[in-house]
């Protein structure tokens, strides 16, 4: 993309360009794709320019590089927690598909060590699945539960940043983190809004009706979005057997039958 000379940072101590080696200078050990992304992006491209994915593969020249957009996207979306921001056509419409723009630099090995990153441990985990009541806080789905529109896809839970880690955001304060399903922990965060305000919030709530504030008030004393009779008899027939559950089928349509043509189902 450019014709002028790298600067030294640009080089392993072999002389090679980073990009360029497959293994970590003086040593065995496999040099990362990502680390290598990282290294051509940071003195090919400058903040603001474009560039593609046959462009990123060309100056690889690694066939082992991904040849999808989608597998390229997850390489470009594995450098966020080092600091790159890298949007795609799926975050910004007004680029072409298969077209990238580079909005920020982060780490890159050029820099050296790369500075370890803050991890969420365990327990935190736990406690932060638990206050949410293990549903996503984006969409509401439970763990292992398929998505409305792609009733193949069984959702897995993780645990997300309100605030990303490149803007500041902690992942050793809980009221940082929120339980998220990969699909909605998906997007890059650094390109959303930032998190809700007490008075935005405020201003929205005060149009709800008393029924909804009532039932608004009771997610929060519950600490979670509480579900109602028909949620709870349904999650129970889920963690019935295929046999049972079949069965349930069966009585369902029997009482439906017997009901035609009245108000429901008695209690």
């Amino acid at each position: 993309m450019t014709g002028r000379p790298y600067p030294d940072e640009a080089y392993t101590s072999t002389g090679e360009l980073w990009w360029q080696v497959s293994r970590q200078p003086g040593s065995k050990r496999k040099l990362g794709d990502e680390q290598r992304i990282s290294a051509w992006l940071a003195f090919n491209v400058e903040i603001g320019e474009v560039f593609t994915m046959r462009e990123l593969r060309d100056a690889l020249g690694d066939e082992s590089m991904p040849h999808t957009a989608e597998h390229l996207n997850r390489r470009l979306r594995a450098l966020r927690p080092d600091g790159w921001v890298i949007p795609s056509n799926k975050d910004d419409r007004t680029l072409p598909i298969g077209v990238y723009r580079l909005e920020s630099k982060g780490w890159h090995p050029g820099l050296g060590r790369r500075r370890a990153r803050e991890a969420i441990s365990q327990g935190l985990r736990r406690r932060v699945f638990e206050r949410d009541g293990r549903r996503c806080v984006v969409c509401g789905v439970g763990a292992r539960e398929p998505y409305p529109d792609d009733l193949g896809a069984r959702a897995v839970l993780t645990v997300g940043h309100r605030v990303p880690r490149e803007r500041g955001g902690s992942s050793t304060d809980i009221n940082n983190l929120q339980t998220e399903c990969k699909r909605c922990n998906e997007p890059v965060r650094d390109e959303l809004a930032s998190p809700e305000t007490l008075d935005a919030v405020v201003v929205d709530m005060r149009r709800l009706r008393k029924g909804e504030l009532e039932a608004l008030l009771g997610w929060l004393e519950a600490g979670y979005r509480t579900r109602n009779r028909l949620d709870s008899i349904h999650d129970r027939v889920r963690a019935l057997s295929r046999a049972d559950q079949r069965e349930i089928k069966q009585r369902l349509l029997a009482l439906l039958g017997a009901d035609a043509g009245s108000d429901g189902v008695d209690d």
